[in-house]
């Protein structure tokens, strides 16, 4: 009925598919996190140095 050698090479090549695309997915969404957040770090600090000097200047 059923091939027992065949569904044990089936099977291992299942679970090593499974791990690439699972290690493809997550190495994709690190990769967007750093895309996202190299971007949206430097402009946050660069808005948060304008604001201190605009209060600082103020202050005077």
């Amino acid at each position: 009925m059923f091939n027992v050698r065949g569904l044990r090479k089936n099977k291992k090549g299942q679970t090593a598919i499974e791990y690439i695309i699972v290690a493809g997915g997550l190495f994709t969404a690190f990769l967007s996190f750093y895309v996202l957040y190299s971007n949206l770090v430097p402009k946050q600090f660069e808005q948060g140095a304008q604001l201190i000097l605009k209060e600082y200047k103020t202050e005077d």
